[in-house]
């Protein structure tokens, strides 16, 4: 059973509660995968929906073993917080705005939006369907054109037999800021993302 680790980002208290789940569905073993979550293996299908009903996998809890297309392929480098090369914070940035964009769009299939803070690319933005890299950007505040946290934007990478790199920004110099509303035209241009219908 997989669960999806909002970007590879575990609290204490997530920790314990992963540790719970493996003693109790999967004999102890834990696994984690390239995208930042994890994978709890051998677990008895008689227990699943058990596992699946867990508190630490529902309500408000960030783990999710059924996360969206989007939020489910979500990977991020350290960020600025714990990196000294990053020019942005990666990790929260890149958690509240998946968040938004599973408000505000639906898609068909998984997208991976990959979040990275430097040209480093340790979050290998330039293999992502959207990948995103910390950057330079002026915005006009209060009537002064002034730094702020940036990015570039990459579209189009692909994984498997018929890899491909993108290698050259789509944007750049977007204000954090400006981010989402770019995010979402993408999504709806790129890979035919629909406004997400709100119930009454």
């Amino acid at each position: 059973v997989g669960i999806l680790v909002p970007t590879g980002r575990l609290s204490p208290s997530e920790c314990r509660q992963i540790a719970d789940l493996a003693d109790a569905y999967s004999g102890g073993e834990i696994r984690l995968t390239v995208e930042q979550n994890i994978i709890l293996p051998n677990v008895d299908g008689a227990k699943i929906d058990d596992l699946l009903a867990a508190p630490a996998l529902n309500g408000n809890s960030r783990l999710k073993a059924t996360p969206g297309k989007i939020e489910g392929n979500l990977v991020s480098c350290t960020g600025a917080q714990f990196c000294g090369l990053a020019l942005i914070e990666t990790k929260q940035n890149a958690e509240r705005m998946i968040q938004e964009l599973e408000n505000l769009v639906e898609v068909d299939y998984p997208i991976r939006i990959h979040w990275t803070g430097c040209p480093n690319s340790c979050g290998q933005v330039q293999a992502a369907d959207i990948g995103i890299m910390g950057a330079p950007a002026r915005k006009e505040v209060d009537g002064k054109n002034v730094a702020v946290p940036g990015c570039k934007i990459f579209v189009g990478g692909r994984i498997g037999e018929d890899a491909h790199l993108a290698l050259e920004p789509v944007k750049d110099k977007v204000p954090l800021d400006d981010l989402l509303p770019e995010l979402v035209d993408i999504l709806k241009t790129e890979f035919g993302a629909r406004d997400k219908i709100k119930s009454i």
